[in-house]
């Protein structure tokens, strides 16, 4: 699983925010990978899966509680069979999800609200590609 990390970089964050202008829809590909087993301080026993469907959860909710306009889960599902290509179970999950732009997505996951909740993704996730995408379409 090389080149998976949880956080990003700080030149990552600056080449981020340097490519996404303001006003422009950012689509964030996520490339999830669970802990067999989640780490939860108080040693809770369930898997890392079940961790970050609690993160999934309160993110969404927190999302529309905050009421950011065009903020959203685009797709979200359990990796499948390798049509083209190979890989070795690197991912579990895949889910992409929309923000209004690169600035909201900061300010949504830099929040209190985001830090509260927090605590299921780390438990939960064992690593993570963040692939951002423009709207700019291919097809």
């Amino acid at each position: 699983m090389s080149g998976i990390s949880l956080e990003p970089l700080p030149e990552q964050v600056k080449a981020f925010l340097a490519n996404h202008p303001d006003g422009e829809p950012v689509f964030m590909l996520n490339l999830l990978k669970f802990k067999d087993k989640a780490t939860y301080h108080d040693g809770e026993d369930i898997s890392g899966a079940e961790a970050y469907a609690r993160y999934g959860k309160a993110f969404g909710e927190m999302v529309a509680g905050l009421n950011i306009d065009g903020a959203h889960s685009v797709f979200g599902g359990k990796m499948g069979a390798w049509l083209i290509g190979q890989g070795e179970g690197e991912w579990d999950s895949v889910a992409i999800f929309r923000y209004p732009d690169a600035k909201t997505m900061f300010e949504t996951v830099s929040s209190e609200a985001y830090r509260k909740i927090h605590k299921h993704r780390k438990a939960g996730l064992a690593g993570q590609l963040l692939i951002a995408c423009d709207g700019s379409g291919m097809f």
